[in-house]
Order: C-alpha cells, then structure tokens, then sequence
C-alpha cells in the first residue's frame, strides 16, 4: 500500500470507486513491514475504524507479522512518519481484532485460490520469517533508539546511469542483507491463462529455491505474461541467475529515480537483457521522471533495437 501518501492520493480514490460499485478485496497482500509497502496500511486502517462502509471491504488480509504479541506503541517523531516496526505492530492488532483466522504464517511452498486466481507463494521460507521474528522479539523493547534503526535497508547513493548496458559485470551478485526485505511475501498469480510473478521486496535465493522445488530451471523456464521486480528494480535483489529461469517479455518497475537509493539500478536492465538472450523486452515504469529517461541515454540507438519503454501515468492499464 505504499507510502501513507500513496493510499492518501492514489488508493483511497480507488477503495471508493470499489465499494460504489458493491465489490470487495478479495485479498490485500500486505508484503513486508518496510514504510515504502506497508505506511499506507496505516491510513486505511484509520479510516476504516472512522468509517463503517469500509469495514467489510477487504476479504482476506494477507500478512505475516513480526511479532504475535501486544507491544508498545510509539513513533519516530522524525517527519510524523511511523517506522515499520510501529506500522506493522498497528496493523497486526488490527487483523488480530476484526479477522485473527487471516494471521496464519504465510511462507514459500503454500499456495491457495482467491476467487479462481491461484496463488502460488515463493517467499518467504521458514528461515527467512524466523530471522524477522528474532530481530523484533518481544526481548526487545521498542524505545526511540531503536525506532532509528529499524526497517531502514542499505542501498547506493548515486545512480548508475551513466555506465553503458555493456559494460557492467552482470556476473558479480552481491544480494540484499535485509532481514526485513528477505521476509518479503512474493507470489505467483495465475488467472485465465495468464502468469505474474510479483516478487515484491524478495531475495532471489529464497525465489530461486522456491521456482526450483516447482520444477523450473534454466533448462525448464518459468514462462510468466508479466514480472514485477523485485525491490524497485535493486541490483541486490535481481540476479542474473534468476532471470535465467524465466522466460517473460514485459517487466514492471516501481520506481521514480529519484529515491535515495537512486533505484531502480540500471544493471538490473543488462541483466534482464542478458537473460533474455536479446529477445525484445518491454520495460514499464510506473513513474514518468526525467532520471529514468536519462537512464538510457548513454545507449539510446542500442536500447532502441531491443527495448520498448513505457512511462505509465496514473490509473494507466498495462494489457497483457
């Protein structure tokens, strides 16, 4: 649910355009407890509490909390903002009142029907969940210096974008330490024929291991209509080795450039490029920003013989 903003200016609108139209969520995948997927939760929890129309509208709450007890509350002062550990804990006491059969571990190797789409879950595993539940034990009390610490990932600061697709050693891999992003729900959805493989915040290893159990290796491709990166397109968090197990032309990125871990990285692209064997992609950017136009200028003749870019504006469809 993104940034509280992000409900605040976008999905708010959206939630009442379904309940006018006498609909529910069928589910809302709440995937990890950093700010950037869960802030919004928050937001839409208040509202529902204020507002009795709301309070049927979501079917099924998909979650995995850090914690399964009563904690503390308290706030990082800093902006006004709610760190993810506060977001998460708010919106485990919430599920645990109003839909506490929706609180079963949700881990790798599951997989269930939400009004005829299957889910398949990649991530977490067991161990992944674990490390997160051991970071937030209730041995820990909550105060204000951990509320500095928490839920914050380690990233670049300064943008790749002036190295040429060429020349970047896709090879290397160093993945992504975060214990919060490793706990990352990722899933595949498949509906009438078609497959989207929403790796949300994940570590290919764990993704990996997963499409591995499912039978799908490099010889045997995972064939997927649709792959949303994964962590915004971080370079820590899509290897070379698991796009080599998929098989798939369109790859969505949920990412301005102008974050301050200058995501997505562009190395992600010559690994996707790479992979591909130099079938054409299409990339979808779900933000119209000038850095990520600027992204590809170093190979613009290149880019344009194997790479179709889309800038989406807001509420703009993607047809598979």
């Amino acid at each position: 649910m993104g940034y509280s903003k992000t409900y605040t200016q976008v999905l708010k609108g959206v939630i009442s355009n379904i309940i006018g139209s006498s609909e529910q969520i069928d589910a809302l995948f709440l995937s990890h407890i950093h700010d950037d997927h869960i802030g919004g939760a928050i937001k839409f929890i208040k509202d529902i509490q204020k507002d009795c129309a709301l309070r049927n509208v979501v079917s099924r709450w998909i979650y995995n909390p850090p914690r399964k007890y009563d904690v503390e509350q308290t706030s990082d002062n800093k902006n006004g903002v709610p760190c993810g550990i506060v977001s998460g804990d708010k919106v485990y006491e919430y599920i645990q009142l109003h839909s506490p059969l929706d609180l079963c571990d949700i881990i790798e190797g599951m997989s269930f029907s939400i009004d005829g789409m299957m889910v398949t879950i990649l991530s977490p595993d067991e161990s992944k969940l674990n490390l997160l539940r051991e970071k937030y034990s209730n041995n820990r009390p909550l105060c204000k210096s951990e509320t500095n610490e928490v839920s914050v990932e380690a990233g670049n600061v300064v943008d790749d974008y002036a190295t040429l697709l060429n020349d970047f050693n896709i090879e290397y891999f160093q993945e992504d330490t975060s214990i919060e992003n490793a706990s990352s729900i990722a899933a595949l959805f498949e509906y009438v024929g078609k497959r989207i493989l929403w790796l949300s915040d994940s570590v290919p290893s764990v993704i990996m291991h997963s499409l591995s159990k499912l039978g799908y290796s490099e010889a045997n491709k995972l064939h997927c209509d649709a792959v949303l990166l994964s962590h915004h397109g971080s370079v820590a968090n899509n290897s070379l080795a698991l796009f080599k197990m998929i098989q798939c032309e369109k790859y969505i990125i949920s990412a301005d450039g102008i974050n301050r871990h200058c995501l997505p990285n562009k190395e992600t692209i010559a690994r996707i490029i790479s992979a591909s064997s130099e079938q054409h992609i299409t990339l979808y950017f779900n933000y119209d920003d000038g850095r990520l136009v600027r992204m590809f200028k170093p190979d613009e003749e290149y880019v344009k013989s194997i790479i179709d870019i889309h800038y989406l504006h807001d509420m703009e469809a993607i047809d598979f």
